[in-house]
């Protein structure tokens, strides 16, 4: 019997009822039914104060910033005002024994005019020293002693003198050369304009300044504004062409203009070498604007 029993067996098998397989994609969902997407978001207010604390952030540096910036102008404006009160501090100190020398100067140039010409008012011989140190201040290769002796010489210092060759003023400059000389000075021309004494005290000293730079010598400095170029050239070659009023006048000049210094550097004033300081300075000319 017991070789029947795989016999039943597979009778109680086949006895049970067959399953019908499962279809494989029983699970799967059909592809055309529509599919419904659900996304969670955040809550609103948390995006918001991250933005509302990066724009404060923000603020706070533009702010620093602008107060680094305020600072560091002040402190800027502070070191220049620092350096103006410095040098406006430096300018009064050296102005004051400046001004000191330039006055002395200026009243004992007035004193010698007065000396020279007593018909000058006290205020006229002033208003002339002062447009002679002025004019040699803007031509500083021109001794404002030498422009004094220049004029007591020429002049005596009176404004309305007239040589016989017709040179005229306070320095005795002629029609044809103060015409050019004041043209460079920016100033008009006419026959009345030599007697001015600001204008006739200008063209002096400008005359002076470029003659200074064409010679070395003052000798010939003297001689060729008393004479004129040629009159230079006599002087400088030593012939007896040379006219004899430059013969006389080129002596009496420095000699008068050196027992001025002596008697200014006793009083303790300033020395100025005849020489000229700036006398090798470019560009003079007489050639200026005309107007």
């Amino acid at each position: 019997m017991s070789g029947n029993e795989p016999v039943g067996l597979s009778r109680d098998v086949g006895e049970r009822p067959l399953e019908r397989p499962r279809p494989l994609m029983a699970h799967v969902r059909d592809a055309s039914r529509p599919r419904t997407i659900l996304i969670r978001q955040g809550s609103g207010w948390q995006s918001l104060a991250f933005l509302c604390l990066c724009l404060l952030l923000l603020g706070i540096v533009m702010l620093g910033h602008e107060v680094l910036r305020g600072i560091d102008r002040q402190n800027q404006e502070a070191s220049l005002n620092m350096v103006r009160v410095e040098r406006r501090i430096q300018q009064l100190e050296s102005g004051i024994p400046f001004d000191s020398r330039r006055r002395r100067l200026l009243l004992a140039m007035r004193d010698h005019i007065l000396k020279v010409n007593p018909r000058v008012s006290l205020t006229d011989a002033f208003h002339y020293a002062d447009l002679a140190l002025g004019a040699t201040e803007r031509y500083p290769a021109v001794d404002p002693l030498l422009l004094l002796a220049i004029g007591c010489v020429e002049s005596r210092y009176d404004t309305q003198a007239v040589s016989r060759a017709d040179a005229r003023g306070l320095y005795q400059i002629w029609p044809s050369t103060g015409r050019l000389l004041l043209r460079a000075l920016g100033w008009d021309y006419d026959e009345t304009a030599l007697y001015d004494p600001e204008k006739n005290t200008m063209a002096a000293a400008l005359y002076l300044d470029i003659l200074f730079s064409t010679y070395s010598d003052p000798q010939l400095v003297l001689a060729e504004y008393n004479g004129g170029p040629l009159n230079a050239g006599y002087f400088r070659a030593g012939v007896g062409s040379l006219a004899a009023e430059t013969r006389t006048y080129v002596p009496r000049v420095l000699e008068l203009y050196a027992r001025l210094k002596e008697e200014f550097d006793a009083a303790g004033d300033r020395a100025v070498d005849l020489a000229g300081r700036d006398a090798h300075r470019e560009g003079k000319t007489l050639m200026g604007g005309a107007r």
